[in-house]
């Protein structure tokens, strides 16, 4: 859980915007809860600046996981 997921695009600070795009999102797609391709990923697939976007967010490498898991099980 992104420790910024309770804020809408308009209302996260600047770096967390940024580490955002680098995730993959845009305005659009963090406002309506849609995750971009790099949420399917597991952290050792994760480029270097999605892994430093990631902490940003507030993820380490288990919590990432443990969502990639759980947006595999929506499928």
């Amino acid at each position: 859980m992104s420790k910024y997921e309770d804020f809408d695009w308009g209302g996260l600070p600047s770096k967390a915007k940024k580490a955002a795009e680098v995730l993959g999102y845009n305005k659009r797609l963090w406002d309506k809860d849609i995750e971009p391709a790099s949420c399917d990923k597991y952290w050792k697939e994760l480029t270097d600046a999605e892994k430093d976007a990631a902490i940003v967010l507030g993820y380490d490498e288990s919590s990432w996981d443990v969502e990639s898991d759980s947006s595999d099980d929506e499928d």
